[in-house]
C-alpha cells in the first residue's frame, strides 16, 4: 500500500464512467445504423414485389450478418481507452 492507494477508488469510479459512457453512445450509434438500414432495405424490396414477411425476414438475417462481420471495427473503437488516460510507462535510463 502506498501513498497512492487512496486515489485507486477515484480512479475505478473514473473508468467505470468511461466504459459507460462509451458503450451507451456505442448502442445508440447502432440503433442509429439498424434502423436507417432497416428503412433503406423496406423500402429497396418492397418495390420488388416481394410479400412483407419475406422482406421482413430478409432484412432480419442481413442486419444479423453485419452486426457479426462488419460492427467490429466500431465496437473495438468504442472499447479503446484513449491513449491520454491509459499513461505510458516511464522508461529508465541505462
Amino acid at each position: 500500500m502506498g501513498i497512492f492507494s487512496i486515489f485507486n477508488p477515484v480512479l475505478t469510479l473514473y473508468y467505470r464512467l468511461v466504459v459507460k459512457i462509451k458503450f451507451y453512445w456505442y448502442s445508440r450509434k447502432k440503433r442509429k445504423r439498424k434502423k436507417t438500414a432497416n428503412a433503406f432495405l423496406k423500402e429497396k424490396l418492397s418495390n420488388k414485389g416481394i410479400k412483407e414477411k419475406t422482406v421482413d425476414k430478409i432484412i432480419e438475417n442481413y442486419l444479423k450478418f453485419g452486426e457479426t462481420i462488419f460492427d467490429r471495427k466500431l465496437m473495438q473503437g468504442a472499447l479503446s481507452l484513449d491513449k491520454k488516460i491509459l499513461p505510458k510507462p516511464l522508461r529508465s535510463k541505462k
